[in-house]
């Protein structure tokens, strides 16, 4: 009797182990822990490659997110917060925002029309190759335009529509 009931432990142990066990993560290449992970984290992904804007915006799109656009004050806070609370500072990632199509700046692809005086300073800086929007390396989210070429990480965030759905339920939660 005490040699089965042994034999059980041991086999629920291995099962516990089993059940416990995470599998890898499909996206190594992009992932480098929880803040970047698309599947741990429900609000932003942070990616630890540096790529194009143009990179940038269709990894989000294949992923059915989207480049980051904190397109008003409570997104903008939100984003703000995820910054802080998870350490994603000391880098400039790109944003949804661009003006490839003429000179106003759109968030996303023939997205909603935007102004802003969140600049960093010395910027806009004049340049007109400059046609996508980065978000500064501090938590204050500064705002620089770069040529869309350029190499920098970058951040996806959910659908719009999904972020202002949590942003709604924030105002009944304590936290």
């Amino acid at each position: 009797m005490k040699q089965s009931s042994g034999k059980l432990v041991l086999l629920f142990l291995a099962l516990l182990a089993v059940s416990q066990a995470t599998p890898l993560s499909e996206d190594n290449e992009f992932s480098f822990g929880w803040p970047g992970s698309l599947s741990d984290n429900t609000d932003y992904y942070v990616s630890s490659k540096e790529v194009s804007w143009f990179e940038a915006n269709y990894y989000c799109y294949s992923q059915g997110w989207e480049l980051v656009a904190p397109e008003n004050f409570n997104l903008l806070t939100l984003f703000k917060g995820f910054r802080e609370l998870y350490d994603v500072k000391d880098t400039s990632y790109w944003s949804a925002g661009n003006r490839l199509s003429g000179s106003n700046w759109v968030w996303g692809i023939g997205g909603e029309k935007f102004s802003t005086s969140n600049w960093d300073t010395n910027e806009p800086n004049g340049n007109d190759s400059d046609k996508c929007l980065l978000i500064g390396k501090t938590v204050a989210s500064l705002w620089s335009d770069e040529d869309c070429a350029a190499k920098y990480k970058f951040i996806c965030q959910k659908k719009v529509a999904k972020v202002a759905e949590t942003t709604k339920k924030c105002k009944h939660s304590i936290f």
